[in-house]
């Protein structure tokens, strides 16, 4: 499966905002700092994740972004189907499109293939992507200390 930028850039983002839930905001510049990425391309990608309800913004003088729900409930197909959508062979989405569907073999194991692959974005969340990225800040602390 190949996942877009977007959706990569968004997770990082996102891996942010989940290591300060429930301490503070965080803005949106800093995060684009610290991750080295384009401001403007991630201000683009907070907001497909802020209408889908994945983000909030706070409006005040240290405003920033923050999880709209706890880590553990935001999984990794939330996450693209809100920046880009999860795509799909079109014959599943649309049987009209192909004269075969009605008889293809293909497709059923097609179908098959794509019921695995939600049942796996569904069950990664973006707790799991904060564990393992703390599991690296962890190490990068032993050796500064260990130096």
């Amino acid at each position: 499966m190949f996942l877009s930028t977007r959706v990569r850039y968004g997770v990082r983002a996102l891996i942010e905002l989940g290591m300060n839930y429930q301490k503070q905001s965080v803005l949106l510049k800093d995060i684009s700092k610290r991750q080295n990425l384009s401001l403007k391309y991630l201000d683009h990608i907070f907001m497909q994740l802020k209408t889908k309800g994945i983000i909030k913004k706070i409006k005040a003088k240290k405003g920033g972004y923050l999880l709209a729900k706890p880590p553990e409930k935001i999984t990794l197909y939330e996450i693209i189907e809100a920046i880009e959508g999860v795509r799909r062979i079109e014959c599943l989405d649309d049987e009209n499109i192909c004269s075969r569907s009605s008889h293809c073999g293909a497709r059923i194991v097609w179908k098959r293939l794509n019921a695995k692959v939600d049942e796996v974005l569904k069950n990664i969340t973006l707790k799991d992507f904060i564990r393992e990225s703390k599991k690296f800040e962890q190490m990068d602390e032993s050796v500064v200390f260990s130096v």
